[in-house]
């Protein structure tokens, strides 16, 4: 069944390894709905996050070449339900005057945030599911979009799953 996966790698900190990734993801041809590389907890990794429109076999397919890859520490391609996934957008806005109090009424729904204001343009912030920012852009429409960045997602197995390196479940004291 294909769905949206998410596929985290961690890898190198370094621009050859981040090239060599996403040079195997373009040549291969995955469907890929958006990108995020940032640091992790561990200095000198990071962690690539492939949201791809694929089936389960698809994405394992992608994750066995990523873990082939030089600098590749891990790969793992978490299936649709067991993760969660968030992105950022930054939503600016030139909202007519009398329309302001309606405009902090939807930013207040969807819990997002006026990050700048000046000169007539306000700026929001707003974090959730990919679906959730984009009710959210739609719902901002009204009030004279003049400029929309959104980042890519980013995700995390939920529950007790870890990717990371050399870390093993610990047991809590007395547990066998």
């Amino acid at each position: 069944m294909s769905g949206t996966r998410a596929v985290t790698v961690l890898l190198e900190d370094d621009l050859i390894t981040l090239n060599r990734a996403i040079g195997l993801i373009r040549r291969r041809n995955f469907p890929v709905r958006s990108l995020a590389v940032g640091p992790t907890d561990t200095p000198g990794l990071s962690r690539l996050t492939i949201m791809m429109q694929s089936d389960e076999a698809a994405a394992e397919r992608a994750v066995q070449h990523l873990q082939k890859i030089i600098g590749v520490h891990d790969a793992s391609a978490i299936p649709p339900g067991a993760a969660v996934a968030r992105e950022i957008a930054l939503v600016k806005l030139r909202p007519a005057a009398e329309r302001y109090a309606e405009l902090l009424d939807v930013v207040q729904l969807y819990h997002a945030a006026v990050v700048d204001e000046s000169a007539g343009v306000v700026m929001v912030e707003l974090t959730g599911s990919e679906a959730f920012v984009l009710s959210c852009i739609r719902a901002l429409e009204p009030f004279d979009v003049i400029e929309v960045a959104r980042s890519g997602a980013v995700a995390l197995e939920s529950g007790a799953a870890d990717l990371r390196i050399g870390t093993q479940p610990q047991l809590e004291a007395g547990a066998t």
